[in-house]
């Protein structure tokens, strides 16, 4: 049972980015140092109220304060993109970090993200599947010929191949077209963190089938919302604020179109996180854990402990009592 850290790299807009930035260097250090497995990140663009730096070069910055630990998008959005460009972007991070990078990738959900590429919305599926096609090709060092409207290639070869041969992709989704494409297409399925535990209790299988089928490995990683304090009280107090700014946030930019759950994002805080967040102290959050593990089937979490706006020192906290006294009884008990 690995566990990862999900970085912030999203902050209200007039933040001092560059001060945030420094925040997130110590919420890297300090996970390489607390027995953190890896840290993630994610990606927007054109998000009103809030501001971002992109994750490519936010992890690459991170690889060096974080020796050791695996570095992953959840999600790039690969729909939105050039083929060459991004396999070159996360082949370079692959070897600026050693080989340390793991590919999580989606197909977007916001219209603003594609008008603003130019992009026809209704074509995301295909256009994911090609550029995810053309850039497995590239990252061989294979030539690779390719006749799209969005890239020509003619007998190209990638200028930087990746150090993982091949490059780990993990697919983020929760609607039964996109688990079906992770179980077909991944390495691994990356769940978001908004889906309800009981939506994914009944959709895992379709994608453990969906690997099966493709004679692809089966790995889920889990991303939640967590929060850790001496008490539920104080967790709640101090964590349920942001959360509920958050998840108006994703509320309007439609997010809960692509769930299964009709279930709004939006509302009163508690029955926003029913099923989706677990804050409270480290029995609360350990047994919150340990049962949608169990009821999932996870082989690997991604905690965010950290949203925008919540102060450094309530996010460290939260990270250092998870790393202490939930991570480690969490990893013992899932050893068979």
């Amino acid at each position: 049972m690995k566990v990862g850290l999900f970085l912030t790299n999203e902050h209200p807009t007039g933040s001092d980015l560059s001060a945030a930035f420094d925040d997130q260097l110590w919420f890297a250090e300090a996970a390489a140092s607390g027995g953190w497995e890896s840290l993630f990140t994610g990606q927007h663009f054109v998000s009103s109220g809030t501001q971002r730096t992109q994750p490519i070069p936010f992890l690459a910055r991170l690889a060096a304060a974080a020796p050791g630990l695996s570095l992953g998008t959840g999600i790039h959005l690969f729909s939105l993109g050039n083929p060459v460009a991004m396999a070159e972007d996360f082949a370079s991070l692959d070897v600026v970090s050693g080989g340390r990078v793991i590919a999580g990738l989606g197909i977007g959900y916001r219209p603003e993200e594609f008008a603003a590429f130019g992009i026809d919305m209704t074509q995301r599926a295909r256009r994911f599947e090609r550029n995810l096609e053309i850039a497995r090709e590239l990252w061989s060092g294979r030539p690779v010929t390719v006749d799209e409207e969005w890239c020509r290639l003619d007998e190209a070869v990638i200028g930087t191949r990746p150090v993982q041969d091949p490059l780990p992709v993990w697919i983020g989704g929760t609607g039964p077209r996109a688990i079906e494409r992770a179980g077909r297409l991944a390495d691994g399925w990356i769940i978001n963190p908004a889906a309800d535990s009981g939506s994914l209790a009944d959709l895992a299988p379709g994608y453990r089938s969906a690997a099966l089928a493709a004679g692809r490995p089966s790995h889920v990683a889990a991303f939640r919302e967590v929060y850790c304090a001496a008490t539920d009280e104080l967790a709640r107090e101090t964590a349920l604020p942001h959360l509920a700014r958050k998840y108006a946030g994703y509320s309007s930019w439609g997010q809960e179109r692509g769930h299964v759950s009709d279930q709004s994002l939006a509302g009163p805080v508690d029955e926003v996180g029913r099923d989706r967040f677990i804050v409270g102290s480290p029995e609360t959050v350990l047994a919150g854990l340990r049962s949608f593990r169990d009821t999932i089937g996870v082989d690997e979490f991604i905690l965010r402990t950290d949203w925008p706006g919540m102060p450094v020192g309530d996010s460290l906290r939260s990270m250092d009592l998870l790393a202490r006294e939930v991570l480690p009884v969490l990893r013992a008990d899932a050893v068979v």
